[in-house]
């Protein structure tokens, strides 16, 4: 079976063949909802994101200009579709001055082992995703899990390429005084047991 490009199936839907928007879902199915859970941390918020984001593209499908790849314009969709979701439930996030008052909360130390501490590493990052904002979580994820350049991370978020550039540098800085601010933390519990 030979594949085709997610244009041939984009022309086929809107020639009447909505059938064939399943295989726009299928192929992106899995990076929407990931770009969904990054953002939301919710499993269940994100399934509910990434059925709106397909919703949304196959209802604005016409409108597709072409001149981004479909990808991009369905992350837009999607990054918009979870920031309105997390906005919407007014979560509350934690200050980096806050992080130093709940150590229990920190992922363990690994007592040894090269593998025990490399998903000690995951988790101690995953951690300290989770205390930025939603906006921040989403370019991060759109530049490092999806491989986005800065062009069409500025695409997809709506902001202009510096800003997506400087929104990346703070945040990798914000994320490394939150992992700093853990170990040390981690280091001062484990002293005291």
């Amino acid at each position: 079976m030979t594949f085709k490009d997610d244009l041939y199936y984009i022309e086929k839907v809107l020639s009447g063949s909505v059938n064939d928007f399943s295989v726009l879902i299928d192929r992106h199915k899995d990076r929407v909802f990931n770009l969904a859970f990054r953002i939301s941390g919710n499993r269940e918020e994100a399934e509910e994101i990434a059925q709106d984001t397909f919703l949304k593209a196959y209802h604005s499908l016409g409108s597709f200009r072409k001149n981004a790849a479909f990808s991009t314009w369905l992350y837009r969709i999607a990054y918009n579709a979870a920031i309105s979701c997390i906005r919407s439930r007014k979560k509350l996030l934690i200050s980096i001055e806050e992080l130093s008052s709940d150590p229990g909360s920190f992922p363990d130390i690994p007592e040894n082992g090269e593998e025990s501490y490399e998903e000690y590493r995951k988790s101690l990052l995953n951690f300290a995703l989770g205390k930025l904002n939603e906006e921040d979580r989403g370019i991060i994820s759109l530049y490092y899990y999806e491989d986005m350049s800065t062009e069409e991370i500025a695409f997809a978020t709506g902001m202009s390429q510096s800003n997506v550039k400087v929104r990346l540098f703070r945040t990798r800085q914000k994320l490394l005084e939150i992992i700093g601010i853990a170990e040390q933390n981690q280091l001062v519990c484990h002293e005291k047991i």
